[in-house]
Parts: structure tokens; C-alpha cells; sequence
């Protein structure tokens, strides 16, 4: 079991983001940087839009792994609804 938060591009948003391929796990940290590249490079906003917190949008990705992040001794989940160790 992989410690790195991973994410693919679901196939039906892959006309939004030509350059990444779809359905291949890679580091999430990788993908947003190609997305902020690639969003830099259309002339838009790498991220942190009012719509949208994170440059990766659940609507678009698909997320596994990561490590739980411990905040005064306790585990915060990474995403609602997901256990912390992403398991």
C-alpha cells in the first residue's frame, strides 16, 4: 500500500485537461503541478478559485493513499467521508 497521495483523471473529464492522460495513478502533488502549468499556460488561475479549493477537483480526479495528518494528537481525514489512512 502506497504512503503517496495518488490521483487519475476520470475518462469523462479528459477533454478538459488534454495533456494528462486519464485512468493512470500517478502522485497527486505531480498532477497539480501539471494542471497548474497547464492552467498558467491558457492564461487561467492555477487554483483557488471561488469554486474550487484545491487545484485538483474531486469532480475530476479520483484520489487514493496519503498519509493521515495528525493535528494535536489526533488524525484529521483527508477528504469527507474518507478514513484518514486513505485504506
Amino acid at each position: 500500500m502506497s504512503t503517496v497521495r495518488q490521483a487519475k483523471l476520470k475518462p469523462e473529464c479528459a477533454e478538459l485537461y488534454p495533456t494528462i492522460p486519464a485512468r493512470m495513478w500517478t502522485s497527486a502533488a505531480c498532477l497539480a503541478q501539471l494542471v497548474g502549468a497547464y492552467r498558467r499556460a491558457r492564461g487561467q488561475r492555477p487554483g483557488r478559485t471561488e469554486k474550487e479549493e484545491r487545484t485538483l477537483s474531486e469532480a475530476d480526479f479520483e484520489f487514493r493513499g496519503g498519509l493521515p495528518h495528525w493535528l494535536g494528537g489526533s488524525i484529521a481525514h483527508t477528504r469527507t467521508g474518507e478514513p484518514a489512512f486513505g485504506w
